[in-house]
C-alpha cells in the first residue's frame, strides 16, 4: 500500500551525520535534562490534558482536537478519516513527499497544482480551482511552504478555503512551521492557526520543528468535530491508543512552551540575514529570501540534476544540504540554518566550495 518515501529514506542516510548539517530543517533537540519530566505517568486523564493543552496552544476548542505521533500521524489520520479509494488529491507542487505518499497508500489519486519561483512560492487560488476536479476531496499546502519557507496570507487560504468548499473538498495545511518566528506569547497560545480560518479547514502540526521536539512527536490534528470523531476510529484501528505516557509527557512540554518559545528565538539569531548575504554573493543561485521561519529553497541557473553533487559535497567537504529532487526539483536544494551560529560561517564557506559555478 505505502510506497517507500524517497526523501526520509535519503535524509536518514545523510541528516546528522556531517559536521556541517545545512539540511535538518528543525530546531536543535532540547535536552532531556531542560525538558524535564512530569510528577507522575499514571494519572488515567493523561489524554484528556494532553488534548486540552493542544486545544488551549492552538485557540480551538477541545472537540476540534486529536494528539498524534508527530505530524507525518497526524497526515496519516487526517487522509484515512477524509478520503476513500478513488478520490483526488489536489497538492501542492512543490512538496514535500509524504504529502504524496501518504495520500497514494490509502488509495486516492495524487494531482498536483503549481507553486511557481517567479511568483515567490506563492499559492494561487485561481490555479487551484483549475486544478481540482470532480473526484477532489482533499487540498493540500505547507505554511509556511516547504522547501521554499514562504507564507501564505491568512486571506489566501481563506479564498482556497472556498474554492475546496464549492467543490465539497476540505483544505489541509501542513502548518508544523506555521509558528515561526512569533511563535507565542507569554499566553502560550499560538494565534496562526489555519484551522480558524473556515469550516473545512484541517490544521495538522507538532512541537517538532519550531521547538527541538522532533524525537518525542508530539502532533496533533485540529479539524471539525466530527472528522476528529472520526480519526479516533482510525487511531483505535491502528493502534488501539496512543502511550498514556507519551501524553503526559506531552502536556507537560506544553506547559513549558512559553520558554521553549524562548529559547527558539533565541536560536534563530540573525542567521538568516547571513544566510541571504551569502546568496547575493551567488548570483547562478536563485534564492526564495523567506521572511520567517530556518530554511529557503535555492535553484541552479545550471540544468542537471544535483542529488550526487550534494552527496558528494557531503563526503568530501563535510556540508550537507537537502537535495531538491526529493521535492520536485531536481536542480534545487533546500537550505536550512538550524546549525549552531558560530559553526555558520564555516558551513557557507564549504558549500560555496562544493556548488559548482557555470
Amino acid at each position: 500500500m505505502f510506497a517507500p518515501t524517497r526523501y526520509l529514506l535519503w535524509a536518514r542516510r545523510f541528516y546528522g551525520k556531517v559536521p556541517f548539517d545545512l539540511a535538518t530543517s528543525g530546531m536543535p533537540a532540547v535536552p532531556t535534562s531542560d525538558l524535564g519530566a512530569p510528577a507522575s505517568f499514571d494519572d488515567p486523564h493523561g489524554w484528556e490534558k494532553l488534548r486540552d493543552a493542544i486545544a488551549r496552544y492552538n485557540a480551538v476548542t477541545p472537540e476540534e482536537a486529536i494528539a498524534a505521533l508527530g505530524t507525518t500521524h497526524a497526515l496519516w489520520l487526517a487522509y484515512a478519516t477524509l478520503l476513500a479509494p478513488g478520490d483526488d488529491v489536489l497538492v501542492e507542487a512543490p512538496g514535500y513527499e509524504p504529502l504524496e505518499r501518504i495520500a497514494e497508500g490509502v488509495g486516492a489519486r495524487v494531482v498536483r497544482f503549481d507553486r511557481v519561483a517567479s511568483e515567490k512560492w506563492a499559492i494561487d487560488p485561481a490555479r487551484v480551482e483549475r486544478a481540482m476536479t470532480p473526484r477532489t476531496r482533499l487540498v493540500v499546502v505547507s505554511n509556511l511552504h516547504n522547501p521554499s519557507g514562504a507564507r501564505a496570507s491568512d486571506d489566501v487560504l481563506r479564498e482556497v478555503a472556498r474554492v475546496a468548499a464549492s467543490r465539497g473538498a476540505h483544505l489541509l495545511v501542513d502548518e508544523v512551521y506555521a509558528p515561526f518566528d512569533a511563535f507565542v506569547g507569554e499566553d502560550g497560545v499560538f494565534h496562526g492557526s489555519a484551522r480558524r480560518l473556515a469550516p473545512n479547514v484541517v490544521a495538522v502540526s507538532s512541537l517538532t520543528k519550531c521547538y527541538g521536539l522532533g524525537s518525542d512527536r508530539f502532533g496533533w490534528l485540529l479539524a471539525p468535530p466530527d472528522v476528529v470523531a472520526r480519526a479516533e476510529d482510525a487511531i483505535t484501528a491502528s493502534c488501539g491508543m496512543l502511550p498514556l505516557s507519551h501524553a503526559h509527557l506531552g502536556a507537560h512540554a506544553f506547559a513549558r512552551i512559553v520558554p521553549l518559545a524562548a529559547r527558539a528565538r533565541k536560536l534563530l539569531g540573525n542567521k538568516r540575514a547571513r544566510v541571504a548575504e551569502w546568496f547575493a554573493g551567488r548570483p547562478d543561485l536563485t534564492w526564495s529570501a523567506p521572511a520567517e521561519g530556518l530554511f529557503g529553497f535555492a535553484t541552479s541557473s545550471r540544468a542537471g540534476d544535483l542529488t550526487t553533487v550534494i552527496e558528494q559535497g557531503a563526503a568530501s567537504h563535510g556540508v550537507l544540504v537537502a537535495a531538491g529532487a526529493f521535492f520536485g526539483v531536481p536542480n534545487g536544494f533546500r537550505m536550512s540554518w538550524s546549525i549552531a551560529e558560530d559553526k555558520l560561517a564555516e558551513a557557507l564557506s564549504r558549500l560555496g566550495e562544493m556548488l559548482p559555478r557555470p
